[in-house]
């Protein structure tokens, strides 16, 4: 009878993890952005808007951020109450694109620093219920939309001598073999983010992938006051989207210079 207790207790201690409902994040705080321009390709989700206050945190002069719904963006802005506006932008409308992100551009007076790509969506996650027009939705915002994002904004920072950075936020999924259409996208996100590092670095252009593993945000329908536990994950937790942040500032500062093409994974293990 003993042994079974003590079974039983190794059993649950190993496959069971106690709840984790909050956790202490260190923030990089200081003068790393100083005075750069920033745009966040949709800045007003989870990751998104903890990247918009950690550049913030760090010095950056100006934001525009980018989404579907007016009312949450301005809210997103007025709670910053800073040098913040945004641009109302379909990214699955590509015959406006140059013309919202050169509205853009203007609102941070012609000059650029810093991309970042922070829009996506899951898609299901059951190879054999996957439609057309899944696949289709979750490339073209993923995959198309950030190609093109990238493409008019290296177009600018080339045409001005200016250099910069351009992020491009994927998933640990990249390392997943393919069976659904997020999978794929994100394994096409690390090959393309390759493919633009080697063609724009010579213009002084600096691009890299941010991967993070499960993060607390509306798409896995978690948030940072919720549970944090993830089981599938050898960190026994999800990340905050705090942690992730912390990570953008560094790659799109002066300390992430040297770092050209990579894809640099915050998973917990996952």
């Amino acid at each position: 009878m003993n042994f079974l207790r003590r079974f039983l207790k190794n059993f649950k201690d190993h496959f069971f993890i106690k709840d984790i409902k909050a956790i202490t994040v260190p923030t990089i705080n200081g003068n790393f952005l100083k005075n750069k321009t920033a745009l966040i390709i949709g800045g007003n989700g989870g990751i998104g808007k903890a990247i918009l206050k950690a550049f913030f945190d760090n010095g950056c002069e100006q934001i525009v951020i980018t989404g579907t719904n007016s009312s949450k963006l301005q809210e997103t802005c007025n709670m910053f109450n800073r040098n913040v506006n945004y641009v109302m932008l379909d990214l699955k409308d590509l015959s406006m694109l140059e013309r919202k992100l050169g509205e853009s551009i203007k609102l941070l007076n012609n000059h650029i620093d810093i991309m970042v790509y922070a829009a996506g969506i899951h898609g299901p996650s059951d190879f054999w219920k996957v439609t057309e027009s899944d696949f289709d939705s979750v490339m073209d915002l993923n995959v198309k939309a950030m190609f093109f994002c990238c493409q008019i904004i290296a177009k600018h920072m080339r045409n001005n001598n200016s250099g910069g950075h351009i992020l491009c936020v994927s998933s640990a999924s990249a390392l997943k073999p393919g069976k659904t259409p997020y999978e794929i996208s994100k394994n096409a996100v690390k090959s393309m983010v390759l493919g633009m590092s080697q063609e724009l670095i010579s213009y002084g252009i600096v691009v890299n992938c941010l991967a993070p593993g499960p993060t607390a945000t509306k798409m896995l329908a978690r948030d940072n006051n919720e549970s944090l536990r993830w089981p599938g994950n050898p960190s026994g937790r999800m990340a905050t989207a705090e942690e992730i942040a912390n990570w953008a500032v560094m790659m799109v500062s002066s300390i992430g210079d040297y770092v050209v093409g990579d894809s640099i994974y915050v998973s917990g293990g996952s």
